[in-house]
């Protein structure tokens, strides 16, 4: 709960700061904050709390919190060179990014489905600012219309689930609806509408098939280092917030969803890649990859077993580091522009070999290629899946992973293209040279000692 009210009091201090025009103090402000979250996140291990039935702080909560504030640490650094030359509006943006953190916070974390829309929303609402942070790009504003119009009519769904459940239960505790499905032996149509509708609003949040239509043009459309911010906290926050619920209250009725989910994860598996596939721009080509990662990410959910947690925490942290890595790399060629086809990465690695290695171990981790993090990653989601046997959810999630190479790999062949003139050196600040030095090091540690994350979290 520390974590939540010093988080909180960071995005007002941000707010002030830039109202008071103390712009150069934004940033240290910030990174300071962040990591003194990310320390009393820490603490709070193996110290279970339960806030008046509201919020349950456990080490589940405490590991994914703690990913996604280190997520947002590297993209605040990468803040410092994306907005090197800008100085309007960005106490704003720091803190609105600050905000969907706290919101994510809240969704790992809820005991109560109240307190699991609040955080939806809190996360939600600052997003579509963020979306269309670029006010005079057509882009961008296009990108934030979007997101809205979609985001809102998701809620609609989750909210409607939410209250059928609640009238149904009497209740918005999530121990109560366990206990609740677990003592009947038939459960009402209102209730099993209920969980149809909160799997439609949790399968939008994720841009799972077929809720993923948003995905591409807002990836797009977004600023890019926004989109880097979506396709990893924001992810981390979604899927962690729809296993605690499925696997608390759920499991005991796998029957009602498990035909549908099963479908939803094939499906966004094979259509996230054989799209990406297709696309010959950077941006959308990594937009239909969080698709298809969002498949792999439901697999664990479908099995619902003890392993599915740890599956699932590693695999979001191994896919952060690497999206991370490759939109750093995407930041420092395209600059200020919203749209890069592919082929811009021709000749980067003759005058950028930094920039080149951090891009080749990304889509190398992202493309599930050993010894890196993105390989176990698939590896203990397969694991997991085997142990409850889904052995052909794990064979159709193979066949994308092959797919899935051909893409991830054009990037870097283009990179060590030597037939046409070299990128010159791009000149990224300390800050971003940081973040690509961890992106590197991060994947190769986490994939060589996978145990150092797989055993983490705990329900």
């Amino acid at each position: 709960m520390t974590t939540l009210v010093l988080l909180s009091l960071l995005g007002f201090l941000v707010l002030f700061l830039g109202a008071f025009e103390q712009k150069k103090a934004i940033l240290p402000v910030v990174i300071a904050g962040l990591s003194a979250a990310f320390v009393t996140n820490a603490l709070s291990w193996d110290t279970s709390q339960t806030f008046y039935g509201m919020m349950r702080y456990d080490n589940y909560a405490v590991s994914f919190v703690g990913l996604m504030i280190f997520s947002v640490l590297m993209i605040m650094l990468l803040a410092s060179y994306h907005f090197r030359n800008e100085d309007s509006h960005i106490a704003d943006i720091y803190a609105l990014m600050i905000f969907t953190l706290v919101g994510g916070l809240v969704m790992v974390s809820y005991a109560s489905l109240v307190m699991l829309f609040v955080g939806i929303e809190i996360l939600s609402i600052a997003l579509y600012i963020l979306a269309g942070s670029r006010r005079m790009n057509l882009s961008s504003n296009e990108a934030s219309l979007k997101y809205f119009l979609m985001g809102a009519f998701a809620s609609g769904f989750l909210l409607f689930g939410i209250t059928l459940m609640y009238g149904v239960t009497g209740s918005f505790d999530l121990l109560v609806i366990s206990d609740y499905v677990n003592g009947n032996e038939e459960l009402p149509m209102l209730f099993i509408t209920g969980v149809l509708l909160i799997l439609i609003g949790f399968s939008f949040k994720i841009g799972a098939v077929p809720f993923h239509f948003w995905t591409p043009d807002v990836y797009q459309g977004t600023p890019t280092l926004i989109t880097a911010f979506m396709a990893t906290v924001v992810k981390t926050a979604g899927i962690a917030a729809f296993f605690h619920l499925f696997d608390i209250c759920f499991s005991a009725i796998d029957g009602v969803w498990f035909n549908i989910l099963w479908v939803i994860a094939a499906a966004t598996i094979l259509l996230g890649n054989v799209s990406a596939v297709m696309q010959n721009e950077a941006k959308r080509m990594l937009a239909w990859s969080s698709v298809a990662h969002a498949g792999y990410l439901l697999i664990p959910v479908l099995a619902l077993n003890e392993l599915s947690a740890s599956a699932i925490f590693y695999y979001t942290a191994a896919y952060s580091v690497a999206s991370i890595s490759a939109f750093a790399v995407l930041l420092g060629i395209s600059q200020f522009s919203n749209e890069m086809p592919v082929d811009q990465y021709k000749g980067l690695a003759k005058n950028n070999p930094i920039m080149t290695t951090a891009l080749v171990i990304a889509m190398f981790s992202l493309a599930g290629i050993p010894p890196l993090a993105g390989f176990f990653g698939k590896y203990f989601v397969f694991v997991t899946a085997m142990e409850s046997n889904l052995n052909i959810a794990v064979i159709i999630a193979i066949a994308g992973s092959l797919i899935g190479i051909y893409y991830y790999f054009k990037p870097v062949i283009f990179a060590f293209n030597q037939e046409v003139p070299p990128i010159e050196k791009i000149k990224g600040n300390a800050a971003f040279n940081f973040v690509l030095f961890a992106g590197i090091i991060i994947s190769l540690i986490i994939g060589i000692f996978p145990d150092l994350l797989a055993n983490l979290p705990g329900n």
